[in-house]
């Protein structure tokens, strides 16, 4: 009997390869990014999962001449979305691209989608967990998260056990929601999130996990994308001063 490939089984894979030694990097300071070889990363996907696909979707143009790519892979019946602007070195988005600008940001963005699955996801894990800096004061900036209410504690259990073993629990149709969902949602994933999370690293793959959500809530929802950093700030607050 043949068992099929589960979102959990490529993420317990692909997240346990050493990606260090292939980081590269673009941009200067704090502007840098870091992301990985398409041709090596392309290389490990095939080695682990051969009937690996990939499709790049119709670019977006955008009113300002910028573009944003995307591309969606799957592995047999499994499938990630992810999107990418096309940047220059600076990391700003680039007006009316050229073809070449448009190649290279395709690329970067199948890489990226890599991450959903695991591969070199700390890349992005790293830089995008919200921190608080030391010219923003934590009373300003943070929000701690509330407490999970007694009739919410199964269902927020058994959303652990899901972002625990990789998967991501959560609706991703963030396109048809209103902002009362948006909110809502937000709230369900800060108290997943305070439910299991234990070190700062906990919440780096949880953060990684949902990385496809929460760039659609920064597109759609801003403002409950600043309440889910808000939440993900406190909790990390929490977990440093050992209060946690």
């Amino acid at each position: 009997m043949t068992t099929k490939t589960t979102y959990a089984e490529v993420w317990n894979t692909l997240s346990k390869i050493d990606c260090s030694g292939k980081i590269q990097k673009i941009g200067q300071g704090n502007r840098e990014l870091s992301y990985l070889s398409w041709a090596w990363a392309w290389e490990i996907m095939m080695q682990n999962y051969p009937d690996v696909q990939f499709y790049f979707c119709e670019d977006t143009l955008h009113p300002d001449d910028s573009v944003t790519v995307s591309c969606r892979v799957s592995i047999g019946d499994l499938y990630r979305e992810m999107w990418l602007p096309v940047m220059d070195n600076r990391n700003n988005a680039i007006k009316a691209p050229d073809a070449r600008k448009i190649s290279d940001s395709k690329m970067r963005c199948l890489v990226k989608n890599f991450a959903l699955w695991g591969l070199g996801h700390f890349i992005y894990a790293g830089s995008d967990v919200p921190t608080v800096t030391e010219d923003e004061p934590v009373a300003k900036k943070t929000a701690k998260p509330k407490a999970v209410p007694k009739n919410d504690e199964d269902m927020v259990k058994n959303l652990s056990e899901k972002v625990k073993s990789g998967e991501s629990p959560f609706p991703n149709d963030v396109e048809n929601w209103d902002a009362t969902m948006a909110d809502e949602v937000v709230d369900l994933m800060v108290k997943t999130v305070s439910g299991f999370a234990e070190t700062v690293g906990d919440m780096k793959s949880f953060w990684s996990a949902n990385m496809s959500l929460i760039q659609k809530l920064e597109k759609h929802f801003p403002e409950a994308r600043a309440k889910l950093q808000q939440g993900f700030t406190g909790l990390r607050e929490l977990i440093e001063k050992g209060e946690k």
